[in-house]
This record gives C-alpha cells, structure tokens and sequence, in this order.
C-alpha cells in the first residue's frame, strides 16, 4: 500500500487549512475575566499602544493577548465595544487627562534634568553628534521655543502731550 497524501485518495486525510485554523481560532480568543477587560480599557484610555497593554496583561494577569484582541476593547475600534467599556474609557480618559499635570515630563525643568542627563551621558561616550543635539534641544526648551504666548498687544505710540515743554 502507498502512502499517499492527496485529498482525493482517502476520507481522512487532513486538509493543511482546517486545523490549523480551528486550534489558532481557539488560542486567539482567550476567556478573560471583567478585572482584565477592565484593565485593558483603562490602559488604552491612558494612551497605551494595544502592543503595550497586551505585554501588561502577560506581566500582571499571565494570559497572553494578540494587539488585535486588545484593540477590540478601544472604542475608536470598527465594532466597539459594550457601552460599559466604552463608558469605563470615557471616565479614565479624562480623568487621565485631567491629571496630566502629576507627569513629571510636563515640566519644564524635569525635560531640561532629562536632557542634562542624556548631554552628559552622551558627550562621555563620544557621542558628540547626540550630545550636541540635546544641547539644542535644551536651548529651545530654556528660550521657551515650545511654550504657547499670548500674542503681545500692539503699543500705542505715545503723542507728545499739549502739557509738556
């Protein structure tokens, strides 16, 4: 007898497609409990790239996610979510929002640390190019290159007073 792997030779002989697609099916689409569906809106809500919140979910829960199931709780996504996850994003956005002042890179004299630090470290490993830059960067920062102005308001050239000799 020959071993044969054609389809039409025998009943049951496996197709390449079939179970490789019922068992990927199957890993892809883990059960997940409220407490991760919730931790994964939160951390979408607060910015995190679904890659991020996928690599948390392994740390945090041990259950390993694909970006796309991720996604699936955003939103902005082309099937969103139930209204509780979507309201649940609402609230954490912006209450995210809202305290964005407790991030130490809103401040200016934090960036200008950080740049500080990254100059020094670059200019000891002879990277003079990046250090240089940095230099740059922290001039722009001191000149106030990325802070919003108020336009000046246009002085009214002063006429000589009647009264003044």
């Amino acid at each position: 007898m020959q071993n044969s792997f054609c389809a039409g030779d025998s009943a049951e002989a496996p197709t390449l497609t079939g179970p490789l697609q019922n068992e990927e099916s199957e890993e892809s689409m883990p059960t997940l409990t409220d407490e991760i569906k919730t931790f994964i809106v939160r951390g979408l809500a607060r910015f995190d790239s679904p890659s991020e919140v996928a690599e948390a979910v392994k740390a945090n829960f041990g259950v390993e996610l694909k970006r796309q199931h991720v996604y699936a709780y955003d939103p902005r996504c082309t099937q969103p979510p139930a209204p509780r996850w979507c309201e649940l994003h609402a609230a954490t956005r912006a209450a995210f929002l809202k305290d964005a002042a407790a991030i130490g890179v809103v401040h200016k004299t934090v960036r200008l640390r950080m740049l500080d630090r990254m100059a020094r470290r670059a200019e000891a490993t002879n990277y003079f190019d990046l250090s240089a830059s940095l230099l740059e960067q922290a001039a722009k920062e001191c000149g106030g290159l990325y802070e919003s102005r108020k336009p000046s308001e246009p002085t009214a050239s002063k006429s000589p007073s009647p009264e003044a000799p």
